[in-house]
């Protein structure tokens, strides 16, 4: 059975600009700093199956990337906070599951019991944290991972360590995105 919940990355909302041409739409964010690593050029399948994904449908919107597996008690612990902060910062954060190094079953379960809507992608492989942890200078295969990403795609913070809650993420948010979520 397929989550009703989880869906995949839709890319940016595109607005109008003066002379009717699509521009990517405005989003709140810190400044651009062309010295943090954009995310790497790659595309991870969707959880529910289906189509692959490119990295680079994430710009246009302040983004947090949490990766996380069935198995790792910490990310467990997190995903309800995660949740709450991705339905409070909708429309101003955008934020991504990647499911990292697990079988899609035991995911499955986690999304279900959690009542993960946030979109979900796959990562069996440990590719994307593989790629993103040079950038980060961070061993990201230990989970689990936050990473906070700017509307123009860089990495601005990698977070591990204990389970985050509600309010350190929000304070992070506000940190490394400059995007307040409503409490």
């Amino acid at each position: 059975m397929i989550p009703s919940g989880p869906r995949c990355i839709e890319p940016a909302p595109a607005a109008s600009g003066p002379t009717g041409s699509t521009a990517p739409a405005p989003a709140a964010s810190a400044p651009a700093d062309k010295s943090r690593p954009a995310l790497p050029a790659m595309a991870l399948q969707c959880f529910n199956g289906g189509r692959w994904t490119s990295l680079s449908d994430l710009v246009g919107t302040p983004t947090i990337i949490n990766l996380w597996a069935s198995y790792c008690e910490p990310c467990r612990t997190e995903l309800p906070a995660i949740q709450r902060v991705a339905t409070a910062g909708a429309g101003k954060i955008r934020v991504v599951g990647i499911v990292t190094k697990d079988r899609t079953e035991a995911a499955r379960s986690v999304i279900d019991a959690k009542d993960l809507t946030f979109p979900m992608l796959e990562d069996k492989g440990q590719q994307f944290a593989i790629a993103a942890s040079p950038l980060v200078d961070k061993a990201l295969v230990s989970l689990p991972a936050t990473l906070f990403v700017t509307a123009d795609g860089r990495i601005v913070y990698a977070y591990q360590g204990p389970a985050l809650d509600e309010s350190k993420l929000r304070d992070l948010t506000g940190q490394y995105l400059g995007v307040t979520v409503p409490a």
